[in-house]
Formats: C-alpha cells, structure tokens, sequence
C-alpha cells in the first residue's frame, strides 16, 4: 500500500516540474507534442510485453484509451489557452472529485476543502511568477484570451500541459468555450483513471504505449512538415530528455499507482500536484510564502490526510 502511494506522490511531484522546465523551450506546439508522443513510444517500446500489446492495440478499451488521451491533450491545451490561470486550475482540480462520484464513493466534506486550498493557491497574485517569467519576455502558461503570447505544459493528468503560440487563434470559437473544454480536460483526466484500471496487466508501460500509440501518429501527420525539416538543436535535445526523465517516469508511477490504488485513496493524493506546483515556485522562482498560501496548502493536505491509507 505505501509502495503505491509514495508512487502517487512521486508522479505528482515530477509532473509539477514540466511547467518550471518547460516555459523556457522555445518550440511550437506542435512540436512540443510531438516530441512528447514521439519520446514516449519509442521508450516504453522497450520494455512493453509485444505480445500484450498486439491483443490490446485495437481492443475497445485500447483504442478508447488511445481516443481519449488526445481529447485529453487537446482540451487541456486549449482550456488553459483560453481562461486565466487561477479559473482553469480551480476547474481542472475538480477531476479527483469526478473520480469519486464515477466509482460511486462517498465525499464527506472535508473533501472540498482541497478545492477551496486549489482556488486560494491558484488564484493568489504571486502564484502566477511560477508560469510567468518576467525576465524571459513575460510569457504565460495560461493567459486570459487577450494574452498574444503564452507558454504552457499538460495533466493530466495529472496537472495540464500546453504550450501556446502566436499562430495559435485565442478567441473562443464559440460561447464559453475556455469553461467547456477544461470541463472535459477534467472529465477525460478522471476517465483515464478507470480505463487503465480496466486493462488488465502488471506491466504499466504497456499502458503508456496504448496511451500514446494513436496520437503519435496524429501529432507526427499533423507536423509532418516541420519534423521533416527539424535537426537534433539543443531545444529538442532538452524537450525529449523532460519528456524522456520528467514526463515518462511520472506517468510510469502514476499508472502504476492507478491500477493498485483504490479511487478513496488516489484521487485525494491528485492534489499533491498543485501543492507541489507552489513549493517549486517558492524553491525554484523565489516566490513568497503567503497567509493565502499557506490556507490553501492546509486545506489541501486536511482533505488527503483525512482519507484512511
């Protein structure tokens, strides 16, 4: 049991580091997502059960895993895209929520403490200095629409992952379009959870390959154009070894910790993510602590201590 929460624990911590890291790689969306695909597929490649896999690949819940990954991907992008950092999080943390309800668990109110600890971390002014980097041209992780310029990693899971661009368009294409996509960005966060639950096997990298298989091939048709042209520059080097060190160790473990957790249990240690978000800012941007801050991390961490382990 603790093997499987330290495991919760270290997912969360290591996905926190993607926007520290990742703000400051100077590539397309595009890219940046293919790189991320890419990386993943040709790792786990080796140490994927092939045998498993071709069973899988084309199962229902194979390709359904596949399908909502990129849905996953692309309305967490584009919900951080369109609305104001402090509005999406407190959103997008309601998935350990969804997790509850979806597996019929009960949620006593000490649980709502954790979204009352992710709206006072996320919407404190100086919580921002973690996506906005001044210094380096005042790009953003998760601008308000007006924003020309932005700068952002997915999640999913466990916390989101995006990277925005001055070709990308960040007006709504419809009414409330920012609130409808981090809606479903947290909704396929908390699907994900049950059907990696729901393929059975021991060896979670088989999961990571049937996570990434479809949209590698989306991502890499999609910029098929650019990867054709691209050399091995010092900003690719970095974007595959964060996604190759950071991003597939934190997925391994989280996968791991998904098929042995119980949802009571997993879904209140989701919130390590954002909490870890704020230590990274005070360690690695200097940020201050504040009497907002600190409210919102004792909320947080009343809400998953109150879980029995």
């Amino acid at each position: 049991m603790y093997t499987e929460v330290l495991s919760k624990i270290l997912s969360e911590s290591l996905l926190s580091l993607y926007p520290v890291f990742v703000k400051n790689i100077d590539l397309p969306l595009h890219l940046q997502l293919w790189s991320r695909f890419i990386t993943y597929i040709v790792i786990t490649g080796f140490f994927v059960d092939w045998g498993f896999i071709a069973k899988s690949l084309f199962s229902k819940n194979g390709l359904l895993l596949s399908f909502v990954t990129i849905i996953h991907v692309y309305t967490s992008y584009r919900g951080f895209q369109l609305l104001e950092s402090g509005i999406a999080y407190s959103l997008f943390y309601t998935y350990p929520l969804m997790i509850l309800l979806f597996a019929g668990e009960p949620i006593n109110g000490l649980m709502f403490l954790a979204i009352i600890g992710v709206i006072l971390l996320s919407n404190d002014f100086t919580f921002s200095s973690l996506f906005l980097n001044k210094e380096n041209g005042g790009e953003t992780l998760s601008p308000s629409p007006s924003s020309p310029k932005s700068t952002m990693k997915e999640g999913i899971s466990g916390e989101p992952e995006i990277q925005q661009r001055d070709t990308l368009n960040n007006s709504s294409m419809f009414p409330y379009e920012g609130y409808v996509m981090i809606a479903i960005a947290a909704a396929t966060e908390a699907i994900i959870y049950f059907i990696v639950r729901a393929i059975q096997t021991t060896n979670n990298w088989n999961h990571l390959f049937l996570s990434y298989f479809a949209g590698t091939f989306l991502f890499s048709f999609i910029g098929i154009q650019d990867i054709a042209k691209i050399t091995l520059t010092s900003t690719l080097s970095i974007s595959l070894f964060i996604n190759a060190i950071i991003g597939l160790c934190g997925y391994l473990l989280r996968f791991y910790a998904a098929t042995r957790l119980s949802p009571s249990i997993y879904a209140p240690l989701s919130y390590i993510g954002i909490v870890m978000a704020y230590v990274y800012g005070f360690a690695f941007n200097g940020e201050r602590v504040t009497i907002q801050k600190t409210i919102g991390t004792l909320c947080i961490l009343a809400a998953i201590f109150n879980r029995k382990l």
